[in-house]
């Protein structure tokens, strides 16, 4: 197999029905006993009609004695039996209710840890409404679905039953059915490509309301409140317009099947009738009918929510199956590589164009990069150095060329194995919510590690001064936290791990230049005895550096220490220039 086709082979077990199916498979012993139950329930359900018919033909017949009184106790009963095997049909169905959606969702946040997110088809807002889908297919799983087999199961022994006691009102009822179907047939499929299309609308909904909880701070500060409620009305207008096709399609097919309901009782009645005329049918056996009759028609009054709900389960299967469908991080070669050889990191005519971008946000570029030193990585914005990051993270797997980390090609690593050994610190620091010692431990107990992380970053005091020091709930995102504080916690959680490589993404963009001045000197001595490079602007600190890699616009431009690339590259010159202005207005400023 070849790299590109290894990395994307796809996954083995398809989601849908027949994954549904294997899944409640493994809980086959429960699925048994509910089978048994419904099984059962069907046998307690012939009792009360059987009862009944006897009862209307004794009383008829004028025959009053303990016969009658027995039969009505054992209707009674079987009226209770039917509420016992209810109840434990509902027991069996929730505990099964429970592990369907835990094994969905466990299988669905899986593949969201591990599912390549440079791919174009993955959206956030598409992947919130996956898991809100998730609630709709195990109600309809377990509560819907095996109601409406119930009904059906139901229908069909009643059917049996009706047969029984005359075939010709059981073959007018079957003769009926046909014209039902054809309605059912013809609606089957609207309903189906309204469902997608409503499915598809509540992810654009979704991906707006989370990117405006996202940045709500933002949304405040820009006084973009009106044009964000004005986009959310339109994409809920775009919603509600889906949703009310796909209530009207359904209310056409209420219409119809209705109406097919109720000329069922009317065939029942009048076959029935003219049986008994001709004495054929007894008044208790008509009673009977009558009663076993509805339990026929009840499938096909609620036929139209069934409809729609299968329908929409199936577009949710089939999109959820979509998304993890998406290719794995996974590595090119098996089995991975799991040992980082000697021999530095290389990139070998690397380029890179994001889907959609006038220019390729890499283009051409060969570095060879040392086991140990420090590299700093400096250009204007959108040259293209968080880029090649992402890439050494394995964050961006679509680029051409060759990277290569200790002599093996990037795409032959285990991609989460290859991270664990690097430290990152991103230019957009992101905490979790959880205690500050989750998130900077990240499986790192080691206490004295985790001080002395926190003592370089500059942020003991920081956690000293916090109600609960390391215990201490960070709230959603970190947000009690200034930007800077934040910064420098991600910079503790990368410098714990003690990796043999780090990459620094503007690790001090929230700092005050003093304060980003001195953390960065501390960071370039720490990375004296492993690889670190340092994307910043701060090019006091970038000086500092064993090396200076300059991209503009793609492009590798220079390479080397300060002051060759002051006389040799003229887009360090410029940027220099630039930099030692601004400090000189600074502190004049001062």
């Amino acid at each position: 197999m070849s790299r590109k086709d290894a990395s994307r082979r796809p996954n083995r077990t398809a989601f849908g029905w027949h994954w549904l199916a294997r899944a409640l498979a493994l809980r086959r012993g429960k699925a048994i006993r509910l089978i048994l139950a419904i099984a059962a329930g069907y046998g307690a359900g012939l009792v009360f009609p059987i009862a009944t018919q006897r009862i209307v033909d004794a009383v008829v017949a004028g025959r009053v004695d303990l016969y009658l009184f027995g039969l009505g106790v054992l209707a009674v009963l079987s009226i209770g039996l039917e509420v016992a095997l209810f109840s434990l049909r509902q027991i069996l169905i929730i505990d099964l209710a429970v592990f369907l959606d835990r094994r969905i969702s466990h299988r669905v946040f899986i593949h969201l840890m591990r599912v390549r997110i440079d791919e174009t088809a993955f959206q956030s807002g598409q992947v919130l409404n996956h898991f809100q889908q998730i609630t709709k297919i195990r109600d309809f799983i377990l509560f819907q679905l095996p109601n409406t087999v119930i009904d059906a199961g139901g229908a069909l022994v009643s059917l049996g039953l009706v047969l029984a006691y005359d075939p010709i009102v059981g073959f007018a009822l079957l003769a009926a059915l046909p014209a039902l179907i054809l309605v059912s047939g013809n609606r089957m499929m609207g309903i189906r490509s309204t469902a997608r299309a409503f499915y598809d609308a509540l992810s654009v909904r979704d991906g707006t309301l989370a990117e405006t909880v996202t940045g709500l701070a933002t949304v405040k500060a820009l006084a973009l409140e009106g044009p964000r409620f004005r986009r959310w009305s339109s994409v809920t207008d775009g919603a509600l317009k889906e949703l009310h096709t796909l209530m009207n399609r359904q209310r056409r097919f209420s219409e119809r099947t209705q109406p097919f309901s109720r000329a069922m009782t009317l065939l029942v009645i009048g076959v029935g009738c003219w049986r008994i005329y001709g004495g054929h049918l007894t008044v208790g056996e008509f009673f009977a009918i009558q009663v076993v009759s509805a339990r026929i028609t009840a499938p096909l009054m609620s036929s139209a929510d069934i409809l729609r709900m299968t329908q929409e389960v199936s577009v949710a299967l089939r999109q959820i199956g979509g998304f993890l469908d998406l290719p794995r991080e996974r590595a090119a070669r098996i089995p991975p590589l799991r040992h980082i050889s000697p021999g530095g990191i290389r990139f070998i005519d690397v380029s890179l164009t994001y889907p959609n971008a006038a220019r390729p946000a890499l283009q051409s570029v060969s570095i060879t990069l040392p086991e140990r030193g420090i590299v700093a990585i400096v250009g204007r914005n959108g040259s293209g150095k968080s880029t090649l990051l992402r890439i050494l993270l394995g964050l961006q797997r679509g680029y051409t060329g060759r990277v290569e980390v200790g002599g093996a090609d990037l795409r032959d690593y285990d991609p989460r194995w290859l991270r664990g050994r690097i430290g990152t610190v991103d230019q957009d620091t992101v905490l979790f919510s959880g205690n500050v010692r989750d998130n900077l431990a990240a499986g790192h107990s080691d206490p004295d590690a985790l001080d002395a992380a926190l003592r370089f970053a500059g942020v003991r005091d920081l956690v000293d001064s916090l109600p609960d020091g390391l215990a201490t709930d960070l709230g959603e995102g970190g947000r009690t936290l200034s930007g800077g504080q934040r910064q420098r916690l991600s910079v503790a959680r990368a410098v714990v791990r003690d990796p043999p490589i780090a990459l620094l993404d503007e690790p001090t963009a929230f700092l005050d230049p003093e304060a980003a001045l001195a953390l960065e000197r501390n960071l370039i001595a720490w990375g004296r005895n492993r690889l670190l490079i340092l994307v910043t602007h701060h090019l006091a600190a970038a000086r500092q550096a064993d090396r200076i890699l300059v991209l503009d616009a793609g492009r590798l431009v220079g390479a080397g220490a300060h002051e060759e690339l002051l006389r040799t590259v003229p887009v360090y010159a410029k940027l220099w220039a630039d930099y030692d202005r601004s400090r000189s207005q600074d502190a004049v400023t001062a």
